[in-house]
């Protein structure tokens, strides 16, 4: 919103001031959330209906996560367009570029990894189609901001909030591969070193 906007302006000056550039991470939650903090009280959006299963907090706590709800594939340009304005807003806050969250479970990750997409249709099933929605994401950014302006991160070996892949190394070299084609920044890859407590790898 213009109020974020114009609230991190002091922040991001602060951190020029110190002569440091400074990055902000744009991300969408996806299932991983719950009804009090959708809007109006919704279900979460995701590439699936599957809900995360309950979850041990940092301070020791169960937490639960609502049923997500699927998106319809028409509904997809309109959160692929919400990570273009929120680079936009970025920018116009005085950031030096954006960094796409597109790891640990959230939203991208949700598309990407198998046991999290069980679409049929050209955002689910092969690497190209898992891969579509986060690269539709870089599109929509790069052109917004320019591609020197925008990175993104990636964890494709992790398995947290019941978020993993069949073939990691596959689906980590498909995407970056394809991400060559958007001239962005850089990648900020997650090592293979952090698996959920289930200790799948």
């Amino acid at each position: 919103t213009e109020e974020q906007v114009d609230a991190w302006k002091p922040v991001v000056d602060a951190v020029h001031a110190k002569g440091a550039l400074f990055f902000c991470q744009i991300w969408h939650a996806g299932r991983v959330s719950n009804y009090k903090l959708q809007p109006n009280g919704q279900a979460p959006i995701s590439s699936t209906d599957k809900q995360v299963s309950p979850q041990m907090s940092a301070d020791g706590r169960l937490e639960e996560f609502a049923p997500p709800r699927s998106l319809a594939k028409d509904e997809i340009p309109n959160v692929v367009d919400d990570f273009r304005k929120a680079a936009r807003n970025a920018i116009a806050a005085g950031f030096d570029g954006v960094e796409i969250h597109g790891a640990y479970s959230y939203i991208i990750d949700q598309f990407l990894k198998d046991s999290a997409n069980d679409r049929t249709d050209e955002y689910g099933g092969s690497l190209d189609n898992r891969c579509r929605f986060a690269l539709e994401v870089v599109d929509a950014v790069v052109g917004e901001v320019g591609g020197h302006r925008v990175g993104i991160r990636l964890s494709p070996f992790t398995d947290y909030m019941d978020c993993h892949d069949s073939d990691p190394q596959a689906l980590a070299l498909h995407l970056v591969n394809k991400l060559n084609d958007y001239g962005i920044l850089y990648c900020h890859m997650i090592e293979p070193r952090m698996a959920h407590v289930d200790g799948r790898r």
